[in-house]
């Protein structure tokens, strides 16, 4: 099975994704993870993810067409943070999606919880000081080592350009995938208030795919 998530940032998908990959036994694919770890490396992709602005099609899609092919599996795949717009929604073409959920929120509460989002660099792993806090203040569950914030995530007129640049999408992305539906290519379109309780929003998504 093949499924992608998508949301706008701070909706919850980093902890839904994993919900899910427990569930069925997928493996994950996180659009974001994977382009911050090449950004530590690539000075060129840090700057964009730190001003806001998508790193191009050319790269994303080669990124996630390598990590498919390196990282074979009979489960099937949960999409991340992919595709962001047509162009990589097509370049998925070569295998079959099943299932596409969007979470969604008011950007009041996206703003809150970006600005209270914490991470571990090295995993992943995400928190936030209110709804998901580590069980120590400022460190990871796991390894123990110091959570962070990330750089987009603090400046407010960049959270509004990512949420402007993702509403644009939205639209189109929406639409290709409703067609795809409606022609009976993919099982099911689902949208989901991501405003509810975590493990409300959890339920009601592992309903949908058991």
């Amino acid at each position: 099975m093949n499924i992608i998530l998508f949301g706008p940032p701070g909706s919850g998908k980093g902890t839904q994704s994993k919900f899910i990959i427990d569930f069925l036994n997928l493996k994950l694919i996180s659009l974001g993870y994977i382009l911050r770890n090449y950004s530590l490396k690539n000075h060129k992709i840090r700057r964009l993810l730190n001003s806001g602005n998508l790193v191009p099609n050319y790269i994303t899609t080669g990124i996630v067409k390598d990590y498919i092919f390196n990282n074979y599996t009979q489960n099937g795949y949960l999409f991340d943070g992919f595709p962001r717009n047509i162009i990589q929604a097509k370049s998925l073409n070569f295998i079959k999606i099943d299932y596409v959920i969007e979470l969604y929120m008011c950007n009041k509460l996206i703003l809150n919880r970006l600005l209270g989002r914490r991470i571990h660099v090295n995993s992943g792993r995400i928190y936030h000081v209110l709804y998901n806090p580590p069980h120590k203040y400022g460190v990871d569950d796991i390894t123990g080592e110091k959570l962070v914030s990330r750089d987009d995530d603090t400046n407010i007129s960049v959270i509004k350009k990512r949420l402007s640049i993702y509403y644009y999408e939205l639209i189109y992305i929406r639409s290709y995938y409703k067609k795809l539906f409606n022609k009976r290519k993919i099982k099911g379109y689902f949208r989901i208030n991501a405003e509810n309780n975590i493990n409300f929003v959890k339920e009601k998504i592992l309903n949908i795919l058991s």
